[in-house]
Order: structure tokens, then C-alpha cells, then sequence
């Protein structure tokens, strides 16, 4: 018996007749990642040789800031960053940042093309697509990337790795269509493409998005005429969707983790956010704290020394095999639909995103993807460190129990734990129900039966619930409580129970989100 045959053997017997699927979980893209992962995929070539999934570049990402209205970028430089990224425009404080990161010879990402700026280590986005602008960029040397493909607002407004991936395989395709009309040689004009990714929560899967990125980009550019181009020039962003203005401590937490994944994947530029980056301004001390996460992560950590560093591992292996397929998959149906531009102008894009999003929305309503400091572990006595920011476009995972507690918190209500039984009894329920309150800005407090009740909850043992839960519900009605909730799951006691008076049932995978609006809104 092989070693693996006898380790499923020895979980069947401990799941004593329960399905072996139990064990496998699914991705918001519906991948299966397995308990254990004994058998290799086909390996891969080696760094530096198509499909390139194992990128190409020994050198250690750039740690890339972004230029602030009012943040002097000389601070960013001085600080250790050693790559700008500027807003679009052609004001002299774009222009000045740009010259100031050429003569320390930083590279500098542009949202738009740079006002009147040339040099080798520019990334850059450009609208237009002539022939001259190709040759031209081509003349400044091999670091000039004239060309991005983004999939930031893909990400934002909810998409999955798969659609990011597939969207912006769809994009990119766009762009070789208008570079194909300009009568460019796709093979000449692949160096000056550049791919800007948003990097989330999910490390390892971010980490094999990269990794999917580029055997994706190579499939592309090898059928439109350029197989021995592949992409080496990934600008990895932390994602501004899984921020939070609650309990923004945490931020640097996410940040670090998407970091990590970030230069794990092969980026060569990796953009981290500060953890006040969800608010009106920044601070210095988000602006320093986000910088000296990516120095330690890379000089001290010496993250991005060696090539690939996933590489050869079953799981990431097979986890990226499946994301780069998965992710094919839907871009040819994509493409078959007219490609993403035909998308957007007709209103299926903004459609999809928004099923995404939904999708998301209800894991997260479900605490099935928690916000650590959110809609778990939240911080009663917390003071915000600034004005959060308006809504911008992003969908932040955290934006929905933010709302619910800035409306409870307008207009509070009470709510009281009405414990059955001895301590021993009731302790573990009524700190569970204790912490779901809190998700929404509610202390909840102790109480004995009796009148003056608005929101009471009940916290028991299941036996305790069989014996005394319908009386006690009945009472609480009796004594004029508005709503009355019961930590648990009720099982075969629902009917009754609801017939009592109960309203609501609180236990692990309920409608977290649902449950409290509709309680305390």
C-alpha cells in the first residue's frame, strides 16, 4: 500500500462514513483545493523559459509609491522607495516627480502618458497607438514600457482571480488589435507591454495568480505572433479593496501578507498601501509603516532572492495549473462574446462585476471570508485615526458592517444577554452572542427577565433551550421586549420557539450582515 493509500484510508476511517469531499474546500472561482497534495503536476520549465511561469529576473522587487496631492515625493524616495507611481496629468508637480525619480534613476509608473518625460525606466500608459510612439519608446532602451494592461478596476468592483485574469487577457488582446491597425509588429512591440495586478487576502492564491499571469500573457502573444515573448514586467499593487476604516491597525497586517505574496509571485514593482489608505489622507506614520513593511519583507526577509520560490510545491503547482485554465476558459468566452470592450459598451460588464460582487458580498455577509477587526473581534472603544473616505468605486469587504455600524451607532439600541442556566451553561453562548452585537457598535449587557427589554437575546445550553427557551421567550414578549433573538442553532425546536415569540437565530454561518440590520436598523 502506497504511503498516500494508506493516509486516505486512515482519514475515511475518522470520517467515519462522511463523504471525503468534506474535506475539500472551493475558491470564490470554484477551484478544489485538496487536504493533501502527494502527486506533482507536469513540471514546469525552468525560470526564464516559456510559458514563463517561473518568471525570468533574479532582482528584488522595487518597492513603488504612490505620489500623494501634498506628499512631497522626495519623503518617499528619502524614506527607501526606490520606484514612483504618478497620477495622470500634465501639472508641473506630476512632471517635477517624475524628473526628481529619472536623475536618482527610480522607475516611475504613469497613469497617462507622461507630459513631456523620457527615459528608460518609464512605465507608462498610453491611449494612443501609432507606429512612431512604438518606435520611440523602443528608442529609449529595454526598460521603457509604454503599454498597461490593468486589471485594478476589474478587482475593486468585485471580480474573482479567474475574471481579473480573463478580463485582462481580454484587454490586452484590445490593445494588440489597435497595435495590429497601426501596422506594428506584435513581436517588436512586447517589450513595452507591462501588466498592473491587483494583489488581495487570499496569499496563496494571489501568489499563483502572478504565476498564472504570465502563462496566460505568453498563450496570448505566442498566437498573435510573438512566442518567445513572455511578461516581465508586473506592477503588483496591494488591493484597496480589502482595507478597512474600522480598526485600521489591522491594514498593515493585509498589507504584509499581500507583500509577501507579491514578491513570492515574481512582481517586479509592488505598490503596498498605508494602513490609513481607506481614509481622507494619509498619514506619515501609514506612509512610513507601508514602506518598512516591503524593506523588511525584502531586504531583511530577502524576499525575491531567489527565483520562484513557490516553485515545485504539489499545491501551488496544481493550484496555478487550474487558475491559468480556469482563467483561459473564461477569456475565450469572452472573446467569443465580442471581447471586453464590446462588454463594457453594452452593459454586460458592469453586470458581471456586479454578480461578482454579490457572490462576495454574501460570503462575506456570512462571515464565511471574516474582516478581522469588522465583522469579527470588533473594537468597541475604538477612535478612528481620520475622516474615512467616501465612497470611490471600490467595493471594500468591510464597506457593508461599516455602514450598519455608523447607522446603529446614530441611533443606538439596546441590546441585553439573558443567560439560562449556570454560568457553565450559558458561557460560551453568550460570549459568542457578546461578540456578534459588537460587530455592530453595540455593547450588549447582562440582564435579568423583566420590562424595559428592546432587544433581548437568550444564551443557553441546547438542553437548557428544550427546557426553559419557549417560556422564557414568551415572558420576554409579556414584558414588552421589542425583538427577542436566541444564540444558536434551534433544530427541531425552530417552530415552537418562532411560535413563542422568537425572532431571530444567531449561531456560526448565519446571515451575520442580515441578521443585525434587521434587528437593529
Amino acid at each position: 500500500m502506497s504511503d498516500l493509500s494508506a493516509w486516505r484510508a486512515l482519514v475515511e476511517k475518522e470520517l467515519a462514513g462522511a463523504p471525503f469531499d468534506k474535506l475539500v474546500q472551493r475558491t470564490a472561482e470554484g477551484l478544489a483545493i485538496q487536504p493533501l497534495y502527494a502527486e506533482p503536476v507536469d513540471e514546469p520549465p525552468p525560470p526564464g523559459v516559456a510559458p514563463f511561469v517561473r518568471g525570468a529576473s533574479l532582482a528584488p522587487f522595487r518597492l513603488c509609491v504612490r505620489v500623494e496631492p501634498g506628499v512631497d515625493p522626495a519623503e518617499e524616495l528619502d524614506g527607501g522607495a526606490d520606484a514612483l507611481w504618478c497620477p495622470a496629468g500634465d501639472d508641473a508637480g506630476v512632471k517635477d516627480a517624475i524628473d526628481l525619480a529619472l536623475a536618482r534613476g527610480c522607475p516611475v509608473v504613469v497613469d497617462g502618458a507622461p507630459p513631456g518625460a523620457r527615459g528608460a525606466t518609464l512605465w507608462s500608459a498610453h491611449d494612443e497607438v501609432t507606429a512612431a510612439l512604438v518606435e520611440a519608446a523602443l528608442a529609449d532602451g529595454p526598460g521603457r514600457r509604454a503599454f498597461r494592461v490593468s486589471t485594478l478596476g476589474f478587482h475593486h468592483a468585485g471580480a474573482d482571480a479567474a475574471d481579473e485574469l480573463a478580463l485582462g487577457l481580454s484587454s490586452l488582446v484590445a490593445l494588440l488589435r489597435r497595435l495590429d491597425g497601426a501596422r506594428v509588429d506584435v513581436a517588436r512591440a512586447a517589450p513595452l507591454l507591462w501588466a498592473q495586478v491587483a494583489i488581495g487576502r487570499d496569499t496563496f492564491g494571489e501568489l499563483c495568480k502572478l504565476r498564472a499571469l504570465r502563462v496566460v500573457w505568453h498563450k496570448v502573444l505566442a498566437a498573435a505572433g510573438a512566442p518567445a515573448a513572455g511578461l516581465d514586467a508586473i506592477h503588483a499593487v496591494c488591493s484597496a479593496r480589502t482595507l478597512s476604516q474600522r480598526d485600521p491597525w489591522v491594514n498593515m497586517l493585509r498589507v504584509t501578507t499581500q507583500v509577501f505574496a507579491a514578491a513570492l509571485g515574481g512582481a517586479q514593482l509592488v505598490t503596498p498601501l498605508p494602513f490609513d489608505a481607506a481614509y481622507a489622507t494619509t498619514s506619515a506614520l501609514g506612509r512610513r509603516v507601508a514602506r518598512n513593511t516591503a524593506l523588511v519583507l525584502r531586504e531583511e526577509s530577502q524576499l525575491g532572492r531567489v527565483i520562484d520560490a513557490g516553485g515545485g510545491s504539489y499545491y501551488l503547482e496544481a493550484r496555478t495549473d487550474a487558475l491559468a485554465r480556469e482563467a483561459w476558459a473564461r477569456f475565450t468566452a469572452i472573446e467569443r462574446d465580442g471581447g471586453v470592450d464590446a462588454l463594457a459598451k453594452d452593459g454586460r460588464l458592469q453586470a458581471r462585476l456586479d454578480a461578482a460582487w454579490s457572490q462576495r458580498a454574501a460570503a462575506l455577509a456570512r462571515r464565511k471570508e471574516p474582516v478581522l477587526g469588522v465583522s469579527e473581534f470588533a473594537n468597541l472603544r475604538e477612535t478612528l485615526p481620520g475622516t474615512p473616505l467616501a465612497p470611490d468605486g471600490v467595493h471594500r469587504d468591510a464597506e457593508g458592517f461599516e455602514a450598519l455600524r455608523a447607522r446603529v451607532e446614530g441611533a443606538p439600541r439596546e441590546v441585553a444577554l439573558v443567560q439560562l442556566g449556570p454560568p457553565a451553561e450559558h458561557r460560551a453562548r453568550t460570549g459568542f452572542a457578546d461578540a456578534f452585537f459588537a460587530v455592530a457598535g453595540v455593547r450588549a449587557e447582562a440582564r435579568e427577565l423583566g420590562p424595559g427589554l428592546d432587544v433581548a437575546c437568550l444564551c443557553g445550553s441546547d438542553e437548557r433551550y428544550a427546557a426553559e427557551a419557549a417560556a422564557a421567550a414568551r415572558a420576554l414578549r409579556a414584558a414588552g421586549a421589542r425583538r427577542v433573538v436566541l444564540a444558536g442553532r434551534p433544530g427541531a425546536l425552530e417552530a415552537e420557539l418562532r411560535e413563542a415569540g422568537v425572532d431571530a437565530f444567531i449561531f456560526v454561518g448565519c446571515d451575520v450582515l442580515g441578521t443585525l440590520e434587521d434587528l437593529l436598523v
